[in-house]
């Protein structure tokens, strides 16, 4: 096969369509069910697949990376410029997403939303492109320095790994405690729970130095007392040793080690937020919240297990429907079946099948 052999090219063509078609059915079928889902006050949200619109109030403000604004959540799209003999193109880095639970409130009540796993439609904030090689400096009014987002970048990529790990572990306790409801022992229960708690906490690490053990302990605890004597008194020894502890801020040397370090190369950051006050249309999972701490938050709404569609939009509602999901998946059925005849049809040719 020679270097201008396009067989190649043409079967990942090919792939290519493939992969695009079946995502725009995917997506149409979620257009389907937020389309045929009537959007009902949030002081009658039942269990299960829920369409609601209201006024995003958090309970914690926390302020966005790159542009510094105050938000209940952001996502931050990063990109490298990755250099070709003939150019170069922008590649995927990571995805940086964080924020604090938030209510949704529509004036006849108010339901917890967690923002993380969803699919947003949300208007980009600000785009910043910052190289290594020229870094410059942004005024404090603009948004964060090209110092900053350099740093920012690598810190970026570690807290996105950590958060992927921590919410696949999450997601497997979940469905553990779905599986066997009220039939788990309540200390272990409670373990769990504060287990997931401590894989919550586990990528602000980075971000902050500073990592609480109350939920470890918690879970230390829910194990205990032990038969064994000998294991319970290292479990005790483990425990004293947790209190002593209290924090990755008393080891200062793994503190040092977690300063991020800048970023080498040219990077192009995008970054949306979901801002208090503002009306936002939310299509998700309403469950049984299981850290509530009083009535207000007894249900919550997520990404759910067997109904994966999580969508949160700041968009009205027949924007959202008409021009948003129903067009962008119309789009991506014809275009990755055109995409995959066209190579087909190439590819046949070229092989002198057809």
């Amino acid at each position: 096969m020679s270097n201008s052999d396009p067989t190649g090219g043409l079967l990942l063509g090919i792939g290519a369509g493939l992969l695009v078609f079946y995502r725009g059915f995917r997506q149409f079928r979620e257009y389907k069910l937020v389309s045929d889902t009537p959007r009902i006050n949030i002081r009658s949200v039942p269990m299960g697949f829920v369409h609601v619109r209201g006024k995003a109030e958090p309970s914690t403000i926390l302020t966005s990376p790159v542009s510094k604004t105050p938000c209940c959540f952001y996502r931050v799209e990063i990109e490298h410029w990755k250099r070709e003999d003939r150019g170069g193109s922008w590649q995927h880095w990571c995805t940086d997403a964080d924020g604090y639970k938030f209510y949704l409130s529509d004036g006849t009540g108010r339901i917890l939303v967690d923002a993380h796993s969803a699919e947003y439609d949300l208007p980009q904030v600000i785009e910043r492109k910052v190289n290594s090689e020229n870094p410059g400096s942004m005024l404090s009014s603009e948004g964060a320095s090209d110092a900053d987002l350099l740093s920012y970048v690598n810190t970026a990529r570690v807290h996105s790994m950590l958060g992927t790990a921590s919410t696949w572990l999450e997601k497997k306790l979940d469905q553990k405690l779905e599986q066997q409801p009220g039939s788990l022992d309540p200390r272990k229960e409670q373990g769990m729970l504060a287990l997931k708690e401590f894989l919550h906490a586990i990528p602000d690490v980075q971000k902050t130095g500073n990592l609480r053990m109350e939920a470890l302990e918690r879970v230390m605890n829910a194990s205990g007392p032990l038969a064994d004597p000998e294991r319970e008194a290292r479990r005790q020894q483990a425990l004293e040793r947790l209190r002593m502890m209290g924090g990755v801020k008393a080891v200062p040397e793994l503190q040092a080690e977690l300063e991020p370090k800048p970023a080498s190369g040219e990077f192009r950051l995008r970054e949306y937020v979901i801002l208090p006050g503002q009306e936002y249309f939310v299509s998700g999972t309403c469950s049984e919240n299981r850290e509530t701490q009083d009535s207000s938050d007894r249900n919550v709404i997520l990404k759910g297990e067997n109904e994966p569609t999580f969508l949160i939009s700041s968009k009205p509602d027949v924007q959202v429907i008409g021009s948003g999901l129903r067009a962008s998946s119309l789009k991506m059925v014809f275009g990755g079946a055109a995409l995959t005849l066209v190579c087909l049809g190439i590819l046949l040719v070229h092989l002198h099948m057809f």
